[in-house]
């Protein structure tokens, strides 16, 4: 257990993560983007062993609800024993391993992962990752909702020393990271615990969105925090949609760019590529273009799912006309077509965008 005074919120005018992120004394990347996570610098992490780098995604003027982080693991070490009280995705960037899992007075389980994995811890269950190779580096990336809880409760000792636990989500069950889970095919959803290898997951129709979209949505360990995992072909790009803040995407494959805005206000343009990522402010409209000669893949984690929703999630995907979130292809501005049409003859991209979507 870390004492209670290790870390106390002190300062007024700023935030109790703010704070929170200083005393770890790490680097901490903000921005809308930020470039290749495979490649930014890390430093040693006193709390939790090994080396971190937190990004923090989105507009300077909204303090976030949530936040990632890059963590190295030397070869053949492994990481402090943590356990808090946010939740928490891993998806693994480079190299292989294991973890362990245990609740207080429980035994352990443990399961390997590789590169592609991606899995969730359950709330307030110990953790600690090891490196399961002796000449190289790990790599991952984790996706949390700790500014909402710090800022809520402002205390270090209720996230990291709470004995609570959330025995309806975790019980120690033998199976738990086995891999099973639940296909829920009308809402594109797979609730699962553990993922091996995302490369395998079953992908669903999401033409919804734009031409040959396919997505999967994934729900871990009974989250609020949830993730999905889209593909759009070459040639073609998705609608605008807006949602609150604290989406993280991350470009698996391909290249491109993304007009982000809020209503009333100018388009602003930011390209990206492999391992690149962004985040939409609260409420912006935003809209991903493929520009690349291969087909496009983004991994975007939420703080918000369908399995249990903190908003009207469905609303998403109704026509601005009718109330709702998204700019169909006839509503929007002409210049998105023009602008991706203009980069994709740079490329050397043929179009793949069937002229009649753009009409009633």
């Amino acid at each position: 257990m870390q004492p209670q005074s290790e870390f106390v919120p002190k300062t007024y005018g700023a935030t109790s993560f703010d704070q929170f992120l200083a005393w770890e004394e790490i680097p901490v990347m903000k921005n809308f983007v930020v470039g290749d996570i495979r490649k930014i610098e890390v430093a040693p992490w006193r709390r939790r062993g090994g080396l971190g780098c937190y990004i923090i995604l989105g507009h300077p003027n909204e303090p976030p609800n949530s936040a990632a982080y890059v963590c190295e693991i030397p070869p053949g070490q492994s990481l402090k024993p943590q356990k808090q009280m946010f939740e928490e995705m891993i998806f693994v960037l480079k190299g292989r391993g294991a973890t362990s899992v245990w609740l207080d007075n429980g035994k352990k389980q443990t399961f390997e992962w590789q590169e592609r994995s991606m899995f969730s811890i359950p709330l307030n269950a110990w953790q600690q990752h090891f490196n399961g190779q002796g000449s190289e580096t790990v790599r991952y990336f984790g996706y949390t909702n700790a500014p909402s809880v710090f800022n809520l409760y402002h205390s270090y000792d209720f996230v990291f020393n709470n004995p609570y636990q959330f025995l309806d989500r975790y019980r120690g069950e033998e199976d738990y990271f086995a891999g099973k889970g639940e296909t829920l095919a009308e809402r594109r959803v797979w609730d699962t615990n553990f993922i091996a290898d995302i490369e395998k997951l079953q992908f669903h129709d999401w033409t919804k969105k734009g031409p040959g979209a396919t997505n999967v949505e994934l729900e871990f360990c009974d989250n609020i925090i949830s993730a999905h995992i889209t593909k759009s072909p070459v040639g073609a790009y998705k609608k605008a949609h807006r949602h609150g803040l604290g989406a993280d995407i991350l470009v698996l494959e391909g290249k491109g760019y993304s007009l982000m805005w809020l209503e009333g206000t100018p388009m602003e343009r930011y390209d990206w590529g492999p391992f690149c990522m962004f985040s939409p402010p609260h409420m912006w409209f935003h809209q991903h273009f493929n520009t690349g000669k291969e087909p496009l893949k983004m991994l975007a984690f939420k703080p918000f799912g369908q399995k249990f929703q903190v908003m009207d999630y469905d609303k998403l995907f109704v026509s601005t006309v009718g109330g709702g979130h998204l700019i169909e292809f006839p509503d929007e501005d002409p210049k998105v077509r023009a602008m991706f049409e203009e980069e994709l003859r740079k490329e050397g991209v043929a179009p793949n965008m069937p002229a009649h979507i753009y009409k009633r």
